[in-house]
């Protein structure tokens, strides 16, 4: 008797994961003096004008040869706390320096980058993303596996932190609930 949602399971396979945000690179970010670094927001903020596109879920650190033992069609299988390469965002927003220009000010709106101005990109490398599986009865290693929908950040699907990026895709011949 399978116990919640039966989902795909997913594997390492390199593939992306779903992407989050908006982007709306007509946004201004702050208007602020001239030479002055942009103030960066939330990522719970910024998800509203700035895009973290599908990335590939590739793992930080190499798969050891106990953990290739669980295979799904010849693929290792993504397991609780499984980290990736970091996301970074591809849109930009506007930061309008006011600056020095005769007898006046002039505003100089700049283009810059969404990954410099949120804070949980950690200025322009990109925010963290670890798997937080959603499993109650499937297990490797004594570790829930992962699949379809897991988010990549601490929560749940659609409203986890900082990232807010699902796994999107699995095997759909193995399934677990």
């Amino acid at each position: 008797m399978a116990y919640g949602f039966l989902k795909p399971v997913a594997s390492l396979n390199g593939l992306p994961c779903s992407g989050h945000g908006l982007c709306l690179p007509s946004t201004v970010h702050s208007v602020q003096g001239c030479g002055t670094p942009p103030v960066p927001y939330s990522i719970v903020i910024k998800n509203f004008t700035c895009w973290w596109p599908p990335t590939p879920l590739i793992p930080l650190t190499a798969i050891n040869p106990i953990r290739a033992t669980v295979l799904v069609q010849f693929i290792p299988i993504m397991i609780g706390g499984d980290t990736f390469t970091p996301h970074i965002a591809l849109c930009t927003n506007i930061v309008i320096y006011i600056c020095p220009c005769g007898k006046s000010v002039c505003p100089i709106p700049t283009p810059i980058p969404c990954s410099t101005l949120t804070i949980e990109d950690a200025g322009g490398v990109g925010h963290p993303r670890v798997l937080f599986p959603t499993t109650l009865t499937v297990f490797a290693f004594k570790i829930p596996i992962a699949r379809i929908l897991d988010p990549l950040g601490v929560g749940f699907p659609g409203f986890s932190y900082p990232c807010s990026s699902v796994v999107a895709f699995g095997h759909p011949t193995v399934l677990a609930s």
